[in-house]
């Protein structure tokens, strides 16, 4: 297995891993030592992201990997770049959801479509952003009952959004104008105070 790390090879492992995730240990644990924190992985030229993707191949064999190529950027920016991000764009959530609503729930809901996918894609990027902060607090926190919260939030607004997929799929803009307005608006509220609860953990953690 050929190993990139920002393009540049030769890194070498002190125990030859077994599995994808034994080798993301070490280099994880190697790229912390310099403050550093990976922002992109790929497997054999597939990209791989945190959470259920990740999750689904961590145990796939070496054998199996012909290349990983890691992307890294350092730790003290990356956070504080993604909690100013996180801040600004995060209390805005509540109220795109309840204008979209309002749009599908009109006389011409397929006005909303648009915005909803605008919608879809600044939250995603929001939710990537806070799993690459919680990621690098992991490194530092065994157990976090806050972390276990966030995680669970995420799950909870994941079932949501994915409903909310199948609606629009199905061209039922009163169920998504529902979704937006009654499930997915009030997870949006609690953005702001775990983008808070992150913060916090960044500062007393990472930033210290």
């Amino acid at each position: 297995m050929e190993v990139l790390i920002d393009g540049i090879k030769g890194f070498d492992f002190t125990i030859p891993p077994d599995t994808l995730q034994t080798a993301l240990n070490e280099i994880i644990n190697y790229l912390s030592n310099k403050q550093l924190a990976m922002v992109k992985l790929k497997v054999n030229d597939q990209e791989v992201y945190p959470g259920k993707s990740l999750e689904s191949i961590q145990e796939m064999n070496i054998s199996n990997i012909r290349v990983l190529e890691i992307n890294t950027y350092p730790i003290h920016q990356l956070v504080n770049e993604s909690i100013d991000d996180l801040e600004l764009y995060s209390p805005e959530l509540s109220g795109l959801c309840r204008e979209i609503a309002q749009i599908f729930q009109s006389e011409n809901p397929e006005e909303g479509f648009e915005p909803f996918q605008k919608l879809s894609a600044i939250w995603s990027e929001i939710k990537k952003r806070e799993a690459l902060i919680i990621n690098i607090l992991s490194a530092h926190l065994k157990e976090s009952p806050a972390i276990q919260t966030i995680k669970e939030h995420h799950d909870e607004l994941n079932k949501v959004l994915e409903n909310a997929y199948q609606s629009l799929e199905n061209n039922d803009c009163i169920g998504l104008g529902d979704l937006l307005e009654y499930e997915l608006a009030p997870l949006a509220e609690k953005e702001p105070e775990i983008v808070g609860q992150l913060k916090h953990l960044v500062s007393q953690h990472i930033l210290n």
